[in-house]
């Protein structure tokens, strides 16, 4: 299994993987991300309502006009507005390759959107709530995120790795924090991010989910 966003490029940098499936032929699978248009990320727009038509049709593998449609399928996506979205699926009429296309708030195999990480990563690292006041608004009252989850989003992304993307040059991602506080990468991250922010820079979304998409997460 593969992801890919718009420009080609691959989440994993390496070439997709090849899944067996007992009873099935090999066949290799591959997630495209649909390119983000701000208007997309405005609050009156629906994003997944306007990735549920988006079919590409160049493979990014045999670089053909080849890609048809294959069907489409449900997946969770929970936050203030959505509970369940409709995706499409493609296929490749020379390469036999399967795709499918994501909307890139929607990370695979994700239940929760990027928007809904993003309220968390502000409330809790931003204005300092506590577990139970981080969690973010979703529309199925029965899938809020509870404090473990939060947790295992927050442990994913507190690694300096992520912190180089933002700041190469920086010495600040070399060493462990001495800070006895959690999550000490990601709470830099989140004040560098939110601290431009104050400065004047304008997001064209909130500060918090556009650190997730500048880390692709």
């Amino acid at each position: 299994m593969d992801w890919r966003f718009g420009d080609g490029s691959s989440a994993s940098g390496k070439q997709p993987s090849k899944v067996r499936c007992p009873g099935r032929s090999l066949r290799i699978t591959t997630i495209l991300f649909i390119p983000l248009c701000l208007e997309s990320c405005n609050r009156e727009t629906d994003w997944a309502a306007a990735g549920a038509e988006y079919l590409a049709r160049q493979c990014p593998d045999c670089a053909s006009d080849s890609i048809i449609g294959h069907g489409r399928r449900r997946k969770q996506a929970h936050d203030e507005c959505h509970d369940w979205i409709r995706i499409r699926r493609g296929i490749c009429k020379l390469c036999g390759k399967t795709f499918t296309f994501l909307p890139r708030l929607s990370p695979p195999y994700g239940q929760y959107s990027l928007i809904t990480r993003s309220q968390a990563l502000h409330r809790y690292l931003g204005e300092n709530c506590s577990w139970e006041m981080a969690a973010p608004l979703v529309k199925d009252p029965d899938r809020i995120p509870s404090p473990s989850t939060l947790r295992r989003w927050f442990r994913a992304l507190d690694i300096p790795e992520l912190g180089k993307q933002l700041s190469p040059a920086s010495a600040e991602w070399e060493s462990p924090s001495s800070s006895q506080r959690p999550f000490p990468f990601l709470r830099k991250m989140v004040q560098k991010v939110m601290a431009r922010g104050r400065q004047g820079e304008i997001f064209p979304y909130s500060p918090c989910l556009h650190l997730l998409l500048q880390l692709r997460i």
